[in-house]
């Protein structure tokens, strides 16, 4: 069976010469055909200089940390034979061997990286030469180099008994896309994919520890080919070892450090680097004292997530996402250019999941500067801020002159309706005006004006013009109003929203059908429905004629006795002729019945 390889031996192969590991190779073949055990050999020691830091941190780990640490991968080593043991796992490794064994899969990986090694070789050598008949490769010279950093910052204050102590934290991402200095034209067998520069997915965050505890980074990244990753503390390299270990498979990364203490804290970084370009990103790493008497054991706030800087066009919601660890109760709030931001109709504050959200329901000029999010509780706080920048559309808005004589002010064909439905369901309110020019139209809900947001949407097609809510709740109860206006004048139409909650849920009422009234002018008229079914929640009754509410008037008498709704008419005339509508609303719906008013013109006998 082949050789075992374990993680020194492959770190150290790959170092080697290309002729020493044919050498070697060849030895490890020349052995196993005379039947001898292969041997392994013993990693040359390269001792690297090392840091004041790393000498501090070594001088803490004692011998009994190491003696552990030597017991724990023994055990894995035993756990990892019993497993191929158990599965007959002698042979040559397959697939099943690779899958479940690091170390067989990097040996089994590397034998092969040897034979494409050798493969390539043996080609080059047995090459013709090509014939001058295909041209020289052509050669442009391009320069420069594209670099997009980000960074996010925060300040952390925390009470220590009659001590405060600040620390500023910053992650930073550099992203890095070179253009090489030469690129060359060449006729090439098959195609050659373009290189995607490194992105990273899924950023380095700041970790925040306690003495002698693990700590962890992660991080997940992109790109074509697959970028190679390098760890960093502060400006120097990390290497695996029994202090800091780095797994990468493949597209993410995780460096562990099994045990931090004071000295550890400072800047991380990570690299992904391929042929397309170079990706950068770093943050934190807070060791702190484990407090003997803390404040009851409460953490200060710290930030998962800053926000970030936003650019939005005029008119656009704008948005800033904070993510808050720490003890609760925390109290958080938000700043504008120092001041502090009271939530209203403009602004909104939101908190899911320990994110923190503000947003700008419609952002102008006047809302561009720097806002700020703080996190205080009995222990410290935390804040960090970013900046809004609103920009104004410059293309100037050309109307079309109407013709003279073609203006048409508003005209209401069919108001809005009253609407009662569930809570958390959408809601839609709808009117149709007709008017040229083309009007437009303004929503308000009591005297507040609506903008347009996820919760509030805004639609026009045609002459139809439509409100949704996208789930209503009973603090959205009210009248609602629809003012449509163009330069001829504005026409108003009103409807209120009612919310049913659970526990309020009603059966619809029912009316019995009304009857056409046909009578002659100057004549009364009467119009009869009786309610059938009662509700246990506030009934409204609405008389219409031809979809248009009636008021209430010595001339329109509108009647609820018991479960009779009566309109009289005390005198009709011939304009009065129409579809009258009795309309009933509860909690549980709207119900109509309508019938017909026929008034006879006295001339016409």
């Amino acid at each position: 069976s082949p050789a075992w390889y374990d993680y020194d031996l492959v770190s150290y192969q790959k170092n080697r010469l290309d002729t020493d590991l044919e050498v070697t190779l060849q030895e490890e073949t020349k052995k196993k055909k005379k039947g001898l055990k292969a041997q392994h050999l013993k990693p040359k020691e390269k001792k690297e200089s090392e840091t004041e830091w790393q000498k501090t941190v070594k001088k803490k780990k004692n011998e009994e940390y190491y003696n552990k640490l030597a017991q724990v991968e023994n055990e894995q080593l035993v756990k990892e034979q019993r497993l191929r043991e158990e599965k007959h796992q002698f042979a040559i490794p397959g697939d099943k061997v690779v899958g479940q064994s690091l170390a067989k899969g990097m040996a089994s990986a590397y034998e092969e990286t040897l034979d494409e090694t050798k493969e390539t070789e043996s080609l080059e050598t047995t090459t013709v030469p090509r014939k001058k008949l295909i041209p020289e490769p052509l050669e442009t010279s391009v320069q420069g180099k594209e670099v997009h950093v980000s960074q996010q910052k925060q300040t952390q204050k925390e009470v220590y008994d009659d001590k405060e102590i600040i620390r500023k934290i910053t992650a930073t991402e550099t992203t890095e896309v070179e253009h090489k200095g030469t690129t060359q034209e060449r006729i090439v067998e098959g195609p050659v994919k373009p290189a995607t520069p490194p992105v990273f997915t899924k950023k380095i965050q700041p970790c925040r520890v306690f003495e002698n505890e693990q700590a962890r980074f992660e991080v997940e990244f992109d790109g074509d080919p697959m970028p190679a990753v390098k760890w960093f503390r502060e400006n120097f390299q990390i290497h695996n070892s029994s202090d800091f270990q780095i797994h990468t498979f493949g597209t993410k990364s995780v460096l562990i450090m099994r045990q931090v203490f004071m000295e550890d804290s400072a800047v991380f970084a990570v690299i992904a680097e391929n042929r397309g370009g170079t990706a950068k990103c770093s943050a934190n790493l807070v060791v702190e004292q484990r407090r003997q008497q803390g404040r009851g054991g409460v953490t200060p706030p710290s930030f998962v997530n800053t926000i970030s800087d936003t650019s939005v066009t005029a008119g656009q919601l704008a948005r800033f996402d904070a993510k808050i660890s720490g003890t609760k109760p925390l109290d958080v709030y938000w700043l504008k250019n120092g001041q502090k931001i009271s939530p209203n109709i403009k602004y909104k504050v939101l908190e899911e999941d320990n994110t923190y959200t503000l947003l700008i329901i419609e952002a102008y000029a006047e809302d561009a500067g720097k806002y700020e999010c703080v996190a205080i509780n009995s222990a410290g706080e935390a804040r960090c801020d970013a900046s809004c920048n609103v920009e104004t559309p410059h293309t100037p808005i050309i109307e079309k002159p109407a013709t003279p004589g073609t203006e048409r002010p508003p005209n209401l064909v069919e108001p809005l309706k009253d609407k009662t439905v569930p809570e958390g369901q959408s809601v839609e309110f709808r009117t149709r005006v007709t008017g040229k020019p083309s009007p437009t139209a303004q929503w308000y809900k009591g005297d507040k004006q609506i903008k347009p947001s996820k919760y509030f949407q805004m639609t026009k097609d045609r002459d139809y013009f439509t409100l949704i809510i996208t789930e209503a709740f009973p603090e959205d109860e009210g009248e609602y109003l629809c003012i449509v206006s163009n330069a001829g004048g504005e026409v108003h139409t009103t409807a209120s929203l009612k919310v049913v909650t659970p526990g309020m849920q009603d059966t619809a009422p029912k009316l019995t059908e009304m009857k056409d009234c046909i009578v002659e002018e100057g004549a009364p008229a009467q119009f009869k429905t009786q309610i059938v079914g009662k509700s246990t929640t506030k009934m409204t009754v609405q008389w219409l004629r031809e979809g248009l509410l009636i008021p209430e008037s010595p001339d329109f008498q509108m009647i609820t006795e018991g479960s009779n709704a009566v309109l009289l008419i005390g005198t009709t005339y011939e304009e009065d002729s129409g579809l009258f509508t009795c309309r009933v609303t509860t909690s549980a719906g709207q119900v109509e019945t309508s019938a017909k008013l026929i008034v006879k013109s006295k001339n016409a006998q």
